[in-house]
């Protein structure tokens, strides 16, 4: 078995394969920005779920009954939470460390664990999300407009030409890998992998990680990440970069988990010593699947890397002018604010961008876009999450907006039972009597999940197509198992 080879590196042999024969447990990880960790577990209780905190990573926490799949409840398809594994949230934890960066790179973004947990920790600061590929990039924008971070532009760019010019503060490389280390529910891993791809997959962690060492400033850290234990995709890698890269130096990672040290030697390979500061975490080590990380410090001081520019008003090279965009945007979340009834401290510390047809919310207090070169190489898709579309002569707020702000609307807002969703769902309007005709914040049970239309005492939704068909299964499943049953089961 090609297994055999990792029998001398990895240290309690027996204990990793008992692992990997046993499925890994479920964890999820709580979207502070959107509900408290209380709320969360109470609204699961209640649905028949038992989950159990985990020690490290903080607000992560253990699915141990599972009635029906968490993913499709309501408060996952709201962003209250994200499913991950938990040895992937310490790539956020390791990345930031004891530093306070404010902007932050994630070079292979897509589908977003990693970038929505770098958001959520650091609300001040700005991520940027990248990813190449056409499919993962819708995966990862609509993660993000789920979760509600509002401080993540995402980019679509290929990582080895991602565009130069801007340094961030920190970057996290998690590359593409032959992905050993989800072994305990992707069986096809234990294959080995073929020659021909191990040179490929090798090259372009390899390009990924010398593009991550020129995009980050002086004083910056790069955390290079794998969920593989083949030393190949590892510390070579890393070690052939730090052989072209001088000024890359390797550091500790200070995380209370336990892990083995990185390797010196392979077989009949000698790596560069300081790679034993990096980490290889088996799945006995968490309970969870593989992982493989290096955090790497470019040489120099802070003084080196000058701040980036500040977000504009109106997307650059549009034919709308900075005045009238600030006239647009100030038009649009007046109306908003009388009609919904909310309070203008709730909006403080938004950023508005002019885009098209859209105005979008955001709170990145960085533009690097500003020191690109417009081409080819790459393509802004978001800035947050959209707040108004163009609607006839003037903005409508959208869903995303309106679920975001949640409680903060006080007006104009509508609770339906499951049943009228389930009418609503299928393109049925519902009763909305003495509602006055216009825009309507549609919710159920406490939650806010969209935009409405009320006309004539009845009301419709005005869904994203996607989304609408995604509730349709949440309900139809919430509806259906026992433990949610007006009638408990009996």
């Amino acid at each position: 078995m090609v297994w055999e080879r990792y029998r001398e590196i990895i240290g309690d042999w027996e204990r990793f394969w008992e692992f990997a024969r046993t499925p890994q447990p479920r964890t999820l990880r709580i979207q502070r920005g959107r509900i408290s960790p209380d709320q969360l577990v109470k609204r699961l209780e209640a649905q028949g779920f038992q989950l159990e905190p985990l020690d490290f990573p903080p607000h992560f926490y253990r699915v141990v009954r599972e009635p029906f799949p968490i993913t499709k409840t309501l408060e996952h398809w709201c962003g209250y939470f994200y499913v991950q594994e938990s040895v992937m949230g310490l790539a956020a934890w390791a990345l930031l460390g004891p530093t306070d960066p404010q902007s932050v790179l994630d070079l292979c973004a897509a589908p977003g664990g990693k970038a929505t947990h770098l958001a959520d920790l650091l609300p001040g600061g700005s991520v940027v999300a990248s990813d190449t590929s056409a499919r993962r990039i819708r995966a990862l924008a609509s993660n993000v407009f789920r979760t509600g971070c509002l401080n993540v532009m995402v980019v679509h760019s290929d990582g080895r030409n991602f565009p130069q010019g801007a340094l961030f503060d920190a970057v996290l490389v998690d590359v593409p890998c032959s992905a050993e280390g989800n072994l305990r529910d992707d069986p096809s891993v234990l294959r080995e992998p073929t020659r021909g791809y191990r040179r490929q997959v090798v090259r372009l962690q390899q390009a990924l990680l010398r593009r991550a060492a020129s995009l980050v400033r002086p004083g910056g850290t790069i955390l290079y990440v794998t969920c593989t234990f083949a030393p190949e995709e590892n510390e070579a890698v890393v070690d052939q970069v730090l052989r072209d890269v001088p000024d890359l130096d390797v550091e500790p990672i200070e995380l209370p988990v336990p892990h083995e040290p990185g390797l010196r030697r392979f077989e009949t390979v000698t790596f560069d010593k300081r790679l034993e500061l990096a980490w290889r975490v088996y799945p006995y080590h968490m309970d969870s699947g593989g992982l493989f990380m290096v955090r790497l410090r470019r040489a120099g001081g802070e003084e080196s890397g000058g701040p980036l520019p500040e977000p504009p008003l109106v997307y650059p090279g549009a034919a709308l002018g900075e005045g009238e965009a600030r006239r647009k945007i100030a038009s649009a979340v007046t109306s908003f604010q009388e009609e919904f009834g909310v309070d203008g401290v709730v909006l403080e510390g938004l950023r508005w961008l002019v885009a098209g047809r859209t105005i979008w919310a955001h709170r990145c207090a960085a533009w690097p876009a500003a020191l690109w070169k417009p081409g080819g190489s790459w393509r802004l898709v978001s800035c947050g999450i959209r707040a108004f579309s163009l609607w006839k002569e003037g903005y409508r707020p959208t869903s995303w907006f309106l679920q975001w702000l949640g409680p903060s609307l006080k007006a104009r807002k509508l609770f339906c039972s499951e049943e009228e969703w389930a009418r609503l769902l299928a393109g049925q309007p519902v009763e909305a009597e003495g509602l006055a005709d216009g825009f309507v914040a549609l919710g159920i049970e406490g939650s806010v999940v969209g935009l409405g239309f009320a006309r004539g005492g009845k009301v419709r939704h005005m869904l994203p197509v996607e989304r609408a068909a995604q509730l349709q299964e949440v309900l139809a499943l919430r509806g259906g198992h026992p433990a949610n049953r007006l009638d408990g089961g009996r």
